[in-house]
């Protein structure tokens, strides 16, 4: 605005031949001319703030009369074009009109609903404060999410998680329920959308650890202990000991030995946990005997004396089978030795380490199973460990174990049962090749 009243200005001053400042210092004029100029000037500075005065005084007028009429007008004809809409039943054009032309968002909202545009009913009735009205409409357009978001942006958590809830969104609900400090209720919510650890989480939170454990064990339903998920198998069985499951603790850990015998201390936890045989399961009397076991917890076996207890082991097998001893039970704990190094053999169940490759894939033992567990039993006496059983040579680990002994073990342990010994008395003859080499373990002349 003052740009053009500056041009208005200097228009004036060009059509009144008044010359610039510059112009005026080069030309001199007499006194008369120069005071004409000055007072035309003074003039057109007080003219310019009377025309913009009068310029707003104009509008202001026009606005508050014909103005005003125009938009009275204006308005007038907005209604009328909506209420011919609404006369023609055609509800939604008629909220259009008066949601963008009028502005009544209120009157909108209605006949959007009228014309059961239910959405945009919604999205007006949430813009005006009208949750209740707004989740009324989004369950009416069947968008029961959208319901439960303004119940959630309204503080309504438990209206929120129903909604979430009849909306088929179990964890959506979960999750509101157990920010809302509704523990039960979102475990609830979180089994039915199988999520069964954090359900299990919140019974346990709630003092519920019967419940919570048995909850865990629903996530691992179906499945056997493997590299990805033998952690989870080792807390379900570590809680469930804990709650005083201790047969069912002892059949997790058991899962998880055949998975990974070396796992933990899952073999400690078996051996504690293993309730005591009965009589009719067990072919004689422990008093003043000693298993295999014991022996090897100890740590490794000096390679001859390994040897010497090994070989005695086979010998006695061999005589048992002919009483009925029957196959694939060898294994340290089943190993039963006297003061006079006799050896006598238990019935009882196998740890997973000892048990053959075929026999885990469901074919009926023979003789070349014991012999797999008996390599597996030498590889443990020499090193003292399983960790590396099936990936380490003995003779990697044990220095003073040669290599001849250290074939015999990788035969007895192949996996394809065919490879290994087909009988005890191989071995023997394998063994009686090499004591005439006299390259006895441990001895001098090795």
């Amino acid at each position: 605005m003052q740009r053009e009243w500056i041009l208005i200005l200097l228009d004036l001053l060009s059509r009144f031949n008044t010359p610039f400042i510059g112009e005026t210092a080069l030309n001199s004029a007499s006194p008369a001319k120069q005071a004409n100029t000055g007072l035309l000037i003074i003039f057109l500075i007080i003219l310019i703030p009377v025309l913009a005065a009068l310029f707003f005084l104009v509008r202001f007028i026009y606005k508050n009369t014909i103005g005003e009429k125009l938009k009275t007008t204006l308005t007038d004809d907005y209604k009328n074009e909506a209420a011919a809409y609404e006369k023609e039943g055609k509800f939604v054009s008629a909220a259009s009109v008066y949601e963008n032309k009028l502005k009544d968002y209120k009157k909108a909202a209605v006949l959007y609903e009228k014309g059961k545009d239910y959405k945009q009913a919604a999205r007006l009735y949430e813009f005006l404060g009208m949750t209740q009205k707004a989740k009324e409409l989004h369950e009416k357009e069947g968008n029961i999410e959208a319901s439960a978001e303004v119940s959630m942006q309204e503080g309504e958590y438990e209206e929120a998680a129903k909604l979430y809830d009849k909306a088929g969104k179990k964890i959506e609900a979960a999750i509101i329920m157990e920010r809302a400090g509704r523990r039960l209720a979102a475990a609830k919510a979180y089994r039915e959308a199988g999520e069964y650890k954090r359900a299990s989480v919140l019974l346990e939170k709630e003092g519920l650890a019967k419940e919570a454990v048995e909850m865990f064990g629903f996530s691992l339903r179906g499945q056997k202990p493997d590299s990805s998920n033998i952690e989870d198998f080792y807390l379900y069985a570590f809680n469930l000991e804990k709650i005083g499951e201790a047969q069912k603790a002892l059949d997790i850990f058991r899962e998880i030995d055949k998975a990974d015998p070396a796992f933990k201390d899952v073999r400690e936890k078996i051996h504690m946990l293993a309730p005591p045989h009965k009589e009719e399961d067990i072919d004689i009397s422990l008093e003043g005997k000693s298993t295999l076991r014991s022996f090897i917890k100890n740590g490794r076996i000096e390679p001859r004396y390994s040897l010497k207890l090994w070989v005695q082991i086979l010998k006695s097998l061999q005589e048992s089978y002919n009483s009925g001893q029957p196959f694939g039970l060898l294994s340290p704990d089943n190993i039963v030795i006297d003061a006079r190094n006799n050896v006598s053999f238990l019935k009882r169940a196998l740890s997973s380490a000892y048990i053959s490759p075929e026999s885990t894939r469901g074919l009926s033992p023979d003789v070349r199973a014991d012999i797999y567990s008996s390599g597996v039993i030498l590889y443990e006496m020499l090193t003292g460990k399983l960790e590396d059983l099936g990936s380490t040579r003995v003779i990697d680990i044990v220095e003073d174990v040669p290599d001849w002994l250290d074939e015999i073990v990788i035969k007895c342990i192949k996996k394809v049962r065919e490879d290994r010994y087909q009988g005890i008395d191989d071995i023997f003859t394998d063994l009686k090749a090499l004591s005439k080499s006299k390259k006895e373990p441990g001895s001098k002349s090795e």
